[in-house]
């Protein structure tokens, strides 16, 4: 009796022990099944990740392209517009100076057949004095000479003091013409001097031809006026280069931020702007276009990402999230959540 109760509690004891085992197989199989799917779920993550990044390089590769193929024919649309519109302004301005300085040379040889037939007047008028003078002193005596002579005086004196004033006048002219060019080249060699002045070719080339139109010896007002004119659009040429220098750094720094955050089909539109406000022949409008370009980049920058979107890729080193309870179903077998 005693040995039979010994074998039923030891069957019993290996019925309980192979329910255990089997229990733990069950367990087992169904936590390598939970791993398979864990790690087929995380393979097809990485797998649409690295789709969607590939897709991302791609766009962003032919929208890269294809505004700088954009940005080269502008360019080079740009140059040989620029090219065209310099020689025709130098030519311009050279007829311009000749046609100035053949109607200065023709008012001056005017002035001088003036100023000789002023002076033969003079010449005659006073010979008339002198032999009127002479006909009183036979006829009149001592007293209507001196008078004379005192009239003829005083109208040589007028004559001598009329063409010092006009010496003085022309020469106080001359001065300040002189004045205004060296002012002028001061100004343009301050220009010249700017870091982007090597960029407006243009606008350079305009300013040279108006500066050699200029003769020191016979400054002409006209031709100064040009000169001055044309530094002005040097000026503003040089002016916009810079805020285009300017916008291209803030655009940079909004592409590597679009880079981060795995977004560089946003920045499409501010490389197009950015490609136009370049041109040589860009006006205000296409400033301010960039500018909004960038200011509509940001924003979408700073908007969060549409769901399904990939964010941005973890940082090496950083601290991943962990479970603190492995029976929780949204913990994977390796402690991440999934």
């Amino acid at each position: 009796m005693m040995s039979r109760d010994t074998s039923d509690t030891s069957v019993t004891f290996s019925l309980a022990e192979l329910a255990k085992l089997e229990e733990a197989r069950v367990r087992e199989e169904h936590l390598q099944r939970a791993r398979a799917r864990d790690e087929r779920a995380r393979e097809q993550r990485e797998a649409e990740a690295r789709q969607r990044a590939a897709e991302a390089a791609r766009v962003a590769a032919e929208t890269e392209a294809q505004a700088r193929r954009e940005r080269e024919q502008a360019e080079t649309e740009a140059r040989a517009d620029a090219r065209a519109r310099a020689a025709i302004e130098v030519a311009r301005i050279e007829a311009e100076a000749k046609a100035r300085l053949e109607a200065d040379n023709a008012a001056r040889a005017h002035e001088l057949a003036v100023v000789r037939a002023r002076a033969e007047g003079r010449r005659r008028g006073v010979a008339h004095a002198l032999a009127a003078a002479l006909g009183l002193v036979l006829c009149g005596g001592a007293a209507g000479a001196y008078g004379v002579a005192q009239h003829v005086a005083g109208l040589e004196q007028e004559a001598r003091r009329l063409r010092e004033a006009q010496a003085a006048q022309v020469e106080e002219r001359e001065s300040a013409r002189a004045a205004e060019l060296a002012a002028l080249d001061r100004r343009h060699a301050a220009l010249r001097g700017r870091p982007l002045a090597s960029d407006a070719e243009e606008a350079r080339a305009i300013a040279e031809a108006a500066r050699n139109a200029l003769d020191p010896r016979a400054l002409d007002h006209n031709r100064l006026r040009a000169f001055g004119d044309a530094l002005d659009a040097l000026e503003a040429r040089l002016d916009a280069l810079e805020r285009i220098a300017a916008l291209d750094r803030r655009h940079a720094d909004l592409a590597a931020w679009a880079a981060e955050r795995r977004r560089p089909e946003a920045t499409a539109a501010a490389q197009v702007a950015a490609a136009r406000a370049r041109t040589p022949g860009a006006d205000e409008g296409a400033l301010r276009a960039y500018e909004s370009a960038l200011a509509q980049l940001r924003e979408a920058l700073a908007r969060p990402a549409a769901p399904g979107a990939p964010g941005p890729r973890p940082q090496v080193g950083s601290r991943q999230p962990q479970c603190s309870n492995p029976g929780d179903p949204m913990c994977s077998l390796d402690g991440r959540p999934l």
